[in-house]
């Protein structure tokens, strides 16, 4: 009897994730028998049909792949699913988890950008997206792992991922071509599949990857826009320590839409998007990802030099800076802003080939995190917290020659739920880890980012720029002394207009 009972014990263990994996994977067939396809015409057009089942089933598709890539690959043990700890998740409220700082920030919001964007190519508007996007999130969160449910990730996943899917997809857009033939084609298609992967993956369904005609063939109204990319040197010095930094920096800037010479009548029909990585001390890392991106605006005043237009935008801030990979390096100063809206008013004056323009943004941070000086908990050294930012922008062009920029962006975070005794913390068993649902320290952060930039065209594509940067961190902890940490960064490159 005893060997009969092992015997049942293995099968079940070894047959209820395999039933349960066979039952989820065949909810991703759901939405491919309907015959409603979407027709790569703009936006506007009535004779585009949406296709939420097909959304769906792509990103329930999603869902089990990554799942079964961490299960069967990477053998990590919270893969191993089954209906008891989906029951069991279902039953319990989101904590905060302590994944680090990059696979919470931008790793969950591109993966909620993928959601995004398969509801996107489908036919659904932002709004709806944004809902097929929390969605799927709430599938991996409940279904997906073992451990408990994260709150941080259904914010970042939902609200990071509708504000880098709508900025990634209206990119891609920019770049599909459906007139285009051989490695030109494969090219466009293989790059806007990097920016939105499953809209690639809808592409490929519909026949429309390799399908060539006389028209682009793209979902949206063509928009005016501007794309740089750039790559220089940049140097780190920070304060109190004998240390400079010396990294390789690469990076774009793109600015959709014109705001006021144009009607913007949908959300993100303006944005910038803005992304950087460095190279050097043996790794390359994603250093900051931007986006800000318009829902709505209102003119409040126009003449023949001068126009004034306030809106409620969503921001999307992403930075992880001075990080060095020796024990001697200097602390790394993170900061989110995964979740975050406000209104903005933004001023540009244009007079004898000169153009100035001034914005204001104050949005309120739903999720965010910065640095920690105390917290360490397996792969968590930052703080989850929640608050405000004000974000001042000004320019200055002459002559479509020399552009001199200024910044100062600003974010006030509070940790409100903190650990107060750190030795209980060494000795947590995994299960009191995962549930231990703390944002980190009790603390309250000011940080500060201003900056300096300046551009000088050389030519019809090409121009130098310098950019100077100061960052500083103020912190206040409850059970600890307060941490001041400030540093300066110097970049200085070449740029290309595409």
């Amino acid at each position: 009897m005893r060997g009969a009972n092992q015997l049942c014990i293995i099968n079940y263990s070894m047959g209820a994730p395999i039933v349960t994996y066979l039952l989820l994977l065949s909810l991703s067939l759901y939405g491919y028998g309907h015959t409603n396809t979407v027709v790569p015409v703009p936006e506007d057009s009535t004779s585009t049909s949406p296709s939420g089942g097909k959304a769906i089933s792509i990103n329930v598709g999603l869902n089990m792949a990554m799942r079964g890539f961490n299960r069967f690959i990477l053998k990590d043990e919270y893969a191993r699913i089954n209906l008891s700890s989906m029951g069991d998740n279902l039953k319990t409220r989101p904590v905060w988890d302590t994944n680090r700082f990059s696979t919470n920030f931008i790793g969950h919001s591109y993966h909620g950008s993928m959601y995004f964007n398969s509801a996107r190519a489908n036919g659904l508007d932002l709004y709806q997206s944004s809902v097929v996007t929390a969605a799927g999130s709430l599938m991996w969160e409940y279904l997906m792992e073992t451990k408990p449910p994260s709150r941080n990730d259904l914010w970042a996943t939902t609200a990071g991922g509708t504000a880098l899917g709508e900025a990634l997809f209206r990119f891609s857009d920019l770049i599909l071509d459906n007139r285009a033939t051989g490695l030109e084609r494969v090219g466009r298609e293989l790059l806007a599949g990097i920016l939105a992967p499953t809209r690639l993956i809808t592409r490929l369904t519909t026949g429309e990857a390799w399908k060539t005609g006389r028209f682009k063939g793209n979902i949206l109204y063509a928009s005016p826009y501007s794309l740089e990319l750039y790559f220089g040197e940049t140097t780190t010095g920070v304060a109190d320590r004998d240390l400079n930094l010396w990294r390789s920096a690469m990076g774009t800037e793109l600015q959709y839409g014109e705001l006021f010479e144009t009607i913007v009548e949908k959300p993100y029909e303006w944005f910038r998007l803005a992304g950087e990585a460095h190279i050097g001390n043996g790794c390359f890392r994603l250093s900051q990802v931007n986006t800000i991106g318009l829902l709505f605006n209102k003119e409040l005043f126009h003449n023949n030099e001068t126009w004034v237009t306030a809106g409620l935008f969503q921001h999307f801030n992403y930075y992880d800076l001075n990080r060095v990979l020796n024990k001697d390096g200097v602390i790394p100063l993170y900061l989110s802003e995964a979740a975050s809206i406000g209104p903005g008013i933004i001023i540009q004056k244009r007079k004898n080939r000169r153009k100035a323009q001034i914005e204001v943004h104050l949005s309120g941070i739903i999720l965010g995190a910065g640095t920690s000086d105390h917290f360490k908990l397996e792969d968590r050294d930052y703080n989850f917290g929640s608050g405000f930012s004000l974000k001042l922008y000004s320019s200055l062009e002459f002559k479509q020659k020399l552009t001199i920029s200024l910044f100062s962006e600003n974010y006030l975070l509070f940790s409100w739920k903190g650990v107060d005794d750190y030795e209980v913390l060494e000795h947590l068993t995994i299960n009191e880890i995962d549930f231990l649902n703390v944002q980190g320290d009790k603390s309250s952060s000011r940080l500060c980012l201003l900056g300096l930039n300046m551009k000088y065209r050389l030519n019809e594509r090409t121009h130098i720029i310098l950019k100077a940067r100061h960052l500083t961190r103020d912190t206040t902890y409850k059970y600890f002394p307060n941490v001041n940490y400030s540093s300066n960064e110097l970049f200085f490159g070449i740029g290309m207009n595409v």
